[in-house]
């Protein structure tokens, strides 16, 4: 479980291969995506709260590439198949889920 706000991992690459170049700015572009839309959804939901974000709506919501979202989501709480994420008092969130 990570507490808002949360910061999705980018993808580092410091070769010369363009191909792969072009592949970390994409995963970035799209880590950038996710960050924002867990954070918006997050700053719209009361104090002291909890929220599942499963992968695939993300990345429905997003409009990208469910496998390259579920890839990225896995950095952030080593779980593909979503996030949780709260707000406000650990203790308080846990005890009045959302």
């Amino acid at each position: 479980m990570r507490s808002y706000p949360i910061r999705v991992p980018r993808v580092s690459y410091r070769g010369a291969d363009p191909r792969k170049k072009w592949k970390r700015d994409n995963a970035n572009r799209v880590a950038g995506k996710i960050e924002t839309y867990i954070n918006d959804e997050m700053k719209q939901l009361p104090a002291d709260s909890v929220h599942v974000f499963c992968s695939y709506e993300i990345a429905s919501s997003i409009m990208e590439d469910s496998d390259m979202v579920q890839d990225l989501v896995f950095g952030i709480d080593a779980g593909s198949n979503g996030v949780t994420v709260y707000k406000g008092d650990y203790e308080k969130a846990l005890a009045n889920p959302q």
